[in-house]
C-alpha cells in the first residue's frame, strides 16, 4: 500500500472516530486501535516536534512516575487509562492530512447526537406533555451523553462551522451550515447546557458583529437587545429558570443556589483537603483514592439535610473541577504542569479568535467539570487544542472548496 493511500484511509478513519464520539462509548476506542497500526506504517516527520505535545508528555509521564514510585497507578488504572487515551490522540492528530474531513466527520457525529437525543425527548414530550430539563433526574435518558459534555461537544461544532462558512464560497453550502448552527443553539436552549449556552452566545454575538462590522453605537444597541431578549427567554422559561434556579428575588436565588448547586458543596470539601496532614503540597496525596475518600467523609460530616447526605454518599461526587483534581492528585508540581500546557496554543493562537476562544472555553469548562474521569473527556481534551493547532496552519495554507 502506498503512503498515499495510507495517509488517505488514516484521515478517513480518524473522521470515524470523531464522528463517533457522541453515539458511542466502545467504537471510539477500536477505532484509536486501528489509526495506532495505520500510524506504524505511515510516512511522518519528527513524533515530538511541537511543543504542546512536549509539555502534554512531561505531565503525564510525571503523574504515571509519581504513582508507580508510590504504588497506586494500579489502583488507580481506570483515570492513567484516560492520560494515555489524551496523549496517544493528541499525537496522532498532528499527523492528519485532511484536517477538513476530520472537522466534518466531528461536526457530522455531533448532528447525529442531537438528532437522536431530540427524537428522544419528542417522544418523552408526547408522553408526558413537559420538558424535564430544568433538573437532572430524567436528563441522562433523553441525551445521549452527560448533558455538559453532549452541550460542549456542541459548542465546539459551532466554533467549528463558523471556520467552516468563513472558509466556503458555495451560498448553498453556507446555507446548511448556518442551519446546522441553528439546530445545535435550539438543542441547548432545550436541554439548557448552560455553559456551553452562554459561550456560544457570546461567541455568535461577536461574530455576527464583526461580519457587519458594527459601529460602537450599532452593537451596544445589539447587545443590549440581546441582553433583552436572553433575559426574557430565561424569565419566562420554565426549565431554564430551573435549571438556573432563578427565584423571585434574588435572596431567594442565592438560598436556593447554594442548596441545589453541588458545587457549593464539592469545591468547599475540595479545598479543605489542602489543610489534611496527610495532603502534600508540592507532590499531592500518596493515592488517588485518598481524595474520593476525603471528599466523602467531607459530605457526611458537613451536609445537615438527611436525603441530600445520602444522594452525595451514594452518588460520591468527584471534585467537579479538573484544576482542584490534579493539584490534589499531583500537588502544586503536576498542577503547574498543567497549566503550562495552555501556553504554548494560547501563544500560538493569538491571532485567531476562534481558537483563542475555544482554549478559554475549556479551561472554564475544567473548572467546571473533571474531562479526565471520563472517556469521552478524555477524547476532547487529547483531539480539541491540537485540532485547532492543525486549522490555523490550514488557513494560512489553504482554501476550502
Amino acid at each position: 500500500m502506498t503512503h498515499k493511500k495510507i495517509d488517505y484511509f488514516f484521515d478517513i478513519t480518524f473522521a470515524l472516530l470523531l464522528f463517533s464520539l457522541s453515539i458511542s462509548v466502545a467504537i471510539p476506542n477500536i477505532i484509536l486501535g486501528i489509526i495506532s497500526l495505520l500510524f506504524i506504517f505511515k510516512k511522518r516527520g519528527k513524533l515530538f516536534s511541537n511543543n504542546y505535545i512536549n509539555l502534554l508528555i512531561l505531565f503525564v509521564t510525571y503523574l504515571f512516575i509519581k504513582a508507580l514510585f508510590l504504588n497506586s497507578f494500579i489502583n488507580n488504572i481506570l483515570i492513567y487509562k484516560h492520560l494515555i487515551t489524551i496523549l496517544i490522540s493528541s499525537i496522532l492528530i498532528f499527523h492528519v492530512k485532511n484536517i477538513i474531513l476530520v472537522i466534518k466527520g466531528y461536526v457530522y457525529g455531533v448532528f447525529l447526537g442531537v438528532l437522536i437525543s431530540f427524537g428522544k425527548i419528542f417522544n418523552f414530550y408526547l408522553e408526558y406533555k413537559y420538558f424535564p430539563f430544568g433538573n437532572t433526574s430524567d436528563v441522562e435518558n433523553l441525551t445521549l451523553i452527560h448533558r455538559p459534555y453532549l452541550g460542549f461537544m456542541c459548542f465546539i461544532a459551532i466554533v467549528l462551522i463558523s471556520f467552516l462558512i468563513a472558509k466556503l464560497e458555495d451560498k448553498n453550502k453556507k446555507l446548511g451550515y448556518l442551519l446546522l448552527t441553528i439546530i445545535f443553539m435550539v438543542f441547548l436552549f432545550t436541554i439548557v447546557a448552560r455553559l456551553s449556552l452562554f459561550l456560544s452566545l457570546i461567541f455568535i454575538t461577536i461574530k455576527i458583529s464583526h461580519y457587519f462590522k458594527l459601529s460602537k453605537i450599532k452593537l451596544l444597541i445589539t447587545l443590549c437587545s440581546l441582553t433583552i431578549i436572553i433575559s426574557s427567554i430565561f424569565l419566562f422559561n420554565k426549565n431554564i429558570k430551573n435549571r438556573f434556579h432563578i427565584k423571585d428575588s434574588y435572596t431567594e436565588t442565592i438560598k436556593v443556589l447554594k442548596n441545589q448547586e453541588p458545587r457549593f458543596v464539592i469545591w468547599n470539601c475540595s479545598l479543605n483537603q489542602i489543610y489534611d496532614i496527610n495532603f502534600n503540597f508540592f507532590t499531592g496525596y500518596s493515592d488517588r483514592s485518598i481524595i474520593e475518600e476525603k471528599l466523602t467523609s467531607c459530605y457526611g460530616e458537613t451536609i445537615e439535610n438527611i436525603s441530600k447526605r445520602d444522594y452525595y454518599l451514594k452518588t460520591r461526587f468527584n471534585t467537579h473541577n479538573q484544576f482542584f483534581d490534579i493539584f490534589l492528585d499531583g500537588g502544586i508540581i503536576g498542577l503547574g504542569l498543567f497549566l503550562l500546557l495552555f501556553l504554548p496554543p494560547l501563544f500560538y493562537f493569538r491571532n485567531n479568535f476562534e481558537a483563542v476562544f475555544i482554549v478559554l472555553g475549556l479551561i472554564t469548562f475544567l473548572v467546571l467539570e473533571n474531562l479526565f474521569f471520563r472517556q469521552l473527556g478524555a477524547y476532547l481534551f487529547g483531539i480539541l487544542i491540537p485540532l485547532f493547532y492543525h486549522i490555523i496552519t490550514y488557513s494560512k495554507k489553504n482554501e476550502i472548496r
